[in-house]
């Protein structure tokens, strides 16, 4: 007679669960760190490429808190329909993708998805604070600036020859 720890199947099955658990702490993490990154990558790009208009802002006598508000509430929005997509995919079809894999190795009862909005909520808070802090990184520096100097095309990095047309 055997015990369920003796049974191959049973072992596999409660293995196969600890990974997914443990992918399912590490990824979110990780998919911060890169979102944060490219939100920094973009945002920043986006400032340095509207270098003009904001010079032509701040000389028309826009605050820096407006100018930033414009970066802000397109990080925020754009955060806030991605995040609304993400869940919608995250909480329903991911799962389903994982739980048909398994069920082709083992016999399991129908999954039952449910929408958890804790977390939900969580995350799309994280989302924005990560987004929005990194639009408010590359805001300062180039806010900072005086408007002429804005103006004027950001000057090469020392010891860099200018392209010649």
């Amino acid at each position: 007679m055997l015990d369920r720890e003796a049974n191959s199947g049973y072992v596999g099955f409660i293995q196969d669960t600890k990974s997914i658990a443990n992918i399912g702490k590490v990824f979110p993490v990780v998919f911060f760190i890169v979102a944060t990154l490219i939100s920094l990558t973009s945002m920043t790009r986006m400032v340095e490429e509207q270098r003009v208009q904001i010079g032509t802002l701040k000389a028309l006598g826009y605050t820096k808190v407006q100018i930033a508000l414009k970066y802000i509430i397109y990080a925020v929005l754009a955060t806030l329909i991605g995040g609304i997509i993400g869940m919608l995919l995250g909480f329903r079809i991911l799962p389903e993708i994982i739980y048909n894999m398994y069920a082709m190795m083992y016999s399991m009862k129908d999954v039952v998805l449910e929408f958890n909005t804790g977390i939900a909520i969580t995350g799309l808070g994280l989302a924005l604070i990560c987004t929005v802090g990194a639009t408010i990184t590359a805001c300062y520096k180039e806010l900072n600036l005086q408007p002429a100097s804005l103006m004027r095309p950001k000057s090469p990095k020392a010891g860099k020859t200018l392209k010649k047309p």
